[in-house]
C-alpha cells in the first residue's frame, strides 16, 4: 500500500509521510473494501479545522470495483486536562434547537428514559438536541425486527416504549385538528427532561443561547479522569500500573501525573518529597530559593523541570509560584496558587475603573476567584480562569480570548461571521440574536480593555480570599485580608467586603467534609 500526498513531505517526517497540517490532503490507494472484499478502494484523508468543532479528520473510502462509498469524521484535537460533564435541562421546545457536539469519547444519557448512548455510537456528531433524539429513535427502531426474530419480546416492547417517548421528546408535530389544550397537556407531559453529556476528553459542547451570560438550564462540571478513563483515551498509565499489569482506579499510584493538570502534578511531586524527608516538615521549603524538580511536559511528554517558589506577601497569605518550560517543544506554563490557612470568610473587591490609569492596577487572581462586570451583565464563574498575576487590562483581554474559545459556535471561525439558519442552500442568513448579542459583548469587552468605555465596575470575588487588587501604578498591591480593610479606605476606587461562603461554595472547595476537631475519635 502506498501513500500519496498533495504536499511535499518534510525532511523530518519518517517514511516520507507528510505532517498533519490543516488542508494537507492525503490519498491512500489499494485499500480493502468491506463491501466487496476487493483491494482497489481509495481512501482520501483530509485534516482540517471545523469552526464549530475544532480539529477534525475527514476520511472517505471509494471502491472502483463495486462503487461502495463511505465517509467518516473523527475529532483529532488534543485531549483536555480534565473531563467535563454537561447537564442540560430541556424545559421547552426551543431548547431542542440547541446545537450539540458529541466527541468520540462522550457518553450521552437521558435519566428519565434510563437511556445511555455509549461513545461507540454517534461518534463525532455535530447536531441538535432534536437531531440526536431522532437519530437514536431511528437506530433503535432499525433493530426491532431482529429482536422479534430472536424471540426477545420483552426487550422489543421495552424499546418500542423508549422509541415512542424519544419521538415525543424530539417534538414530533401534532395533528392539525388538535386543539391548544391538548398541546399544552402534551408539552406538560414531556417537559422538562434532562440530557447529560459526559466527556472524559473534555471536547464536547452544548450551545448556550444566552452567551456570554450564564445559562440557568446548562451546568458544567469538570473532573479529573480515572486511570481507566486515561487508558480508554489512549493515554499511558503510570509505571506502577505497568509493572503490576492491572489498573486499579482506587490506587493513586496508578494515575499518571502527566495526564493531570500541571498544578495537580506539581503538588503530587512535592507531597512525595515530604514523605521521603521528615525534616521537610519543619523547614521553610522554597522560601529563600526556587525549588527545581523533574517532571514531564504535558504537551510532548518529554522530561523537563518544574520550578517552584513559596513567597510571603505582607498582610497577605503565602503564594506558591510554579513555572514549567519545555526546551523540546517550547511549551510554557505558569501557575499561581494561594497557600496558608483557609480564612473563615470570602472576600469581594469592587474596583471602579474611571480612567486608563485604573486599567494598570495589578491583580492577583487565584484559581478560585470569579469576575463580574455589571455593565455587560457578564459573570465569569469561580474557577473560570486559572491563577494569574496581571493587570485589569490583561485580565479583560484574557477573558475576551477565553470567551471566544469557550463558545466556538459564535466566537470564532466562519460561524461567527456567516450563518445558515435554513437548509435551502441559498444566501447566508442575517445574524441571529444570539450572535449579535455575543459579538456585542466581545466588542465592548475589548473597548473596556483599551479604555474606550469608561467608567465601569470590575468585581473580583474569591471565596478563599487569596486574591488582591493593587492601586494604580507600580506601587505595592492592596491586599484582601483583614488589614486591607483599613488600606481600602485610603483608595476611594476600591471597596473590599467580606462575606460568608454558601454551602455550595464550601462543597465545591471540599470544606464541608473537613473535620478539624475530635477527628481521631473515629479511629
Amino acid at each position: 500500500m502506498t501513500t500519496t500526498s498533495l504536499h511535499p513531505p518534510s525532511s523530518n517526517d519518517p517514511e516520507g509521510c507528510s505532517s498533519s497540517q490543516p488542508d494537507d490532503l492525503t490519498i491512500v490507494p489499494e485499500c480493502y473494501c468491506p463491501a466487496c472484499g476487493g483491494g482497489r478502494g481509495v481512501t482520501t484523508v483530509l485534516p482540517t479545522i471545523l469552526p464549530t468543532f475544532g480539529e477534525i479528520m475527514v476520511m472517505t473510502l471509494l471502491c472502483d470495483d463495486c462503487g461502495w462509498r463511505d465517509s467518516q469524521v473523527t475529532a483529532s484535537g488534543e485531549i483536555q486536562r480534565q473531563g467535563q460533564i454537561l447537564t442540560l435541562t430541556v424545559a421547552s421546545p426551543r431548547d431542542l434547537n440547541r446545537q450539540v457536539v458529541k466527541s468520540d469519547a462522550a457518553t450521552l444519557s437521558v435519566p428519565q428514559l434510563d437511556l445511555e448512548i455509549p461513545p461507540s455510537t454517534q461518534r463525532g456528531t455535530l447536531s441538535t438536541v432534536e437531531g440526536i433524539l431522532k437519530k437514536t429513535a431511528t437506530a433503535l427502531e432499525s433493530q426491532q425486527p431482529d429482536r422479534l426474530r430472536l424471540g426477545d419480546v420483552e426487550n422489543f416492547h421495552r424499546c418500542r416504549n423508549v422509541i415512542q417517548r424519544l419521538r415525543r421528546y424530539a417534538g414530533v408535530e401534532n395533528d392539525d385538528d388538535s386543539d391548544n389544550e391538548n398541546d399544552k397537556e402534551a408539552l406538560a407531559d414531556v417537559f422538562p427532561f434532562t440530557i447529560i453529556l459526559d466527556d472524559p476528553a473534555g471536547n464536547s459542547f452544548i450551545e448556550n443561547p444566552l452567551a456570554p451570560h450564564s445559562d440557568p438550564l446548562l451546568k458544567s462540571q469538570h473532573y479529573f479522569r480515572t486511570p481507566t478513563q486515561d487508558m480508554a483515551l489512549g493515554l499511558q498509565p503510570s509505571q506502577a500500573a505497568r509493572q503490576q499489569g492491572i489498573i486499579d482506579d482506587s490506587n493513586p499510584l496508578h494515575k499518571n501525573p502527566v495526564n493531570s493538570a500541571p498544578d495537580s502534578h506539581s503538588f503530587q511531586v512535592l507531597s512525595s518529597t515530604k514523605n521521603e524527608t521528615e525534616e521537610s516538615m519543619d523547614t521553610n521549603i522554597g522560601r529563600h530559593e526556587a525549588l527545581v524538580f523533574p517532571s514531564s511536559c504535558p504537551h510532548c511528554h518529554q522530561p523537563t523541570e518544574t520550578k517552584m517558589c513559596v513567597t510571603d506577601i505582607p498582610h497577605f497569605p503565602e503564594v506558591i509560584l510554579m513555572s514549567l518550560t519545555c526546551h523540546d517543544c517550547g511549551y510554557k506554563s505558569n501557575e499561581i496558587k494561594g497557600g496558608g490557612a483557609i480564612p473563615r470568610h470570602g472576600c469581594r473587591v469592587s474596583v471602579t475603573v474611571q480612567s486608563v490609569a485604573d486599567l494598570t492596577r495589578h491583580v492577583l487572581k487565584s484559581d478560585t476567584a470569579g469576575i463580574t462586570i455589571p455593565e455587560l451583565e457578564l459573570e465569569l464563574g469561580e474557577g473560570g480562569l486559572e491563577g494569574v498575576y496581571s493587570t485589569i487590562e490583561g485580565l479583560l483581554q484574557k477573558m475576551h480570548q477565553r470567551l471566544q474559545l469557550a463558545h466556538p459556535l459564535l466566537g470564532r471561525g466562519d460561524s461567527a461571521i456567516q450563518q445558515h439558519t435554513t437548509n435551502n442552500g441559498g444566501e447566508f442568513s442575517p445574524p441571529s440574536s444570539s450572535q449579535v448579542r455575543f459579538q456585542t459583548v466581545l466588542t465592548k469587552l475589548q473597548q473596556m480593555a483599551r479604555g474606550e468605555i469608561l467608567p465601569f465596575t470590575f468585581i473580583l470575588s474569591d471565596p478563599l480570599g487569596h486574591s488582591f487588587v493593587g492601586p494604580p501604578g507600580p506601587n505595592d498591591g492592596l491586599l484582601l485580608d483583614e488589614k486591607s480593610q483599613e488600606c481600602a479606605k485610603e483608595d476611594p476606587g476600591i471597596l473590599v467586603e467580606g462575606y460568608e461562603r454558601t454551602h455550595d461554595q464550601n462543597e465545591a472547595l471540599g470544606l464541608n467534609d473537613i473535620q478539624t476537631e475530635n477527628y481521631q475519635k473515629g479511629k
